[in-house]
């Protein structure tokens, strides 16, 4: 009797044990997280992802189109024996040399107006040729490894060459001058503070055409 006792007590003992171990299997930790983990939670589904990508590049599209009206408009009242086609040439390859460099286009407009009042075929005494007067002298090795094609001073009229060499050189500047606006131009134009000025005067035109144009956009939009 006292051997089956013992047995029974030992057994009811092992019992218990496994209860608490299963018991204590199934306490949450403290701070332990009761929700399942998803992705989701964090990543956006694709279809949202392509929407808000098509919406900034309709955003850019929309914001270059502004500006080479704009261009387009400086262009063509700088400089009245511009045709409409050839100024919308002209800004399309400023938008373009801008974006390539990561330049502001009204900048570079801006320099095309007081450089060569938007005549592609201006020349200065100094040697400087086309719409961004390059200073062929200076530039001629350079402007050569970017453009092959360019053997000599006039082919520096060639409106693209001019503008995308004439972006890249004013980048160079910008950059050196810590991006700093009117230490650039100033590098560009050798230190004229008449054409920084000038330049820089409008660039806050174009600019403020722009606020106007986006202002009644946006109007239109809530009505």
């Amino acid at each position: 009797m006292m051997k089956k006792s013992a047995s029974l007590a030992l057994s009811i003992i092992f019992l218990l044990c496994l209860s608490c171990d299963s018991f204590s299997e199934n306490i949450i930790a403290p701070n332990a997280n009761i929700f399942p983990s998803s992705t989701n939670t964090k990543t956006k589904p694709q279809i949202l992802l392509a929407r808000e990508s098509s919406t900034r590049k309709a955003s850019a599209g929309e914001t270059n189109d502004t500006k080479a009206k704009n261009i387009v408009s400086l262009f063509m009242t700088k400089n009245p024996k511009l045709n409409q086609q050839t100024a919308k040439k002209y800004a399309e390859l400023v938008i373009e040399a801008s974006e390539k460099y990561k330049q502001d286009p009204y900048v570079i407009a801006a320099i095309i107006v007081h450089e060569s009042t938007v005549n592609n075929k201006a020349v200065s005494k100094g040697g400087d040729y086309g719409l961004m007067q390059i200073r062929w002298k200076y530039h001629k090795d350079s402007v050569r490894k970017d453009f092959p094609k360019v053997k000599r001073p006039q082919d520096m009229f060639d409106a693209r060459v001019n503008i995308f060499y004439g972006t890249r050189i004013f980048s160079e500047y910008f950059r050196k001058a810590k991006n700093d606006l009117r230490g650039g131009l100033m590098g560009y134009s050798s230190g004229s503070v008449k054409l920084t000025t000038k330049v820089m005067a409008t660039l806050k035109e174009l600019q403020s055409k722009e606020t106007k144009t986006n202002t009644k956009t946006q109007k239109r939009k809530e009505k």
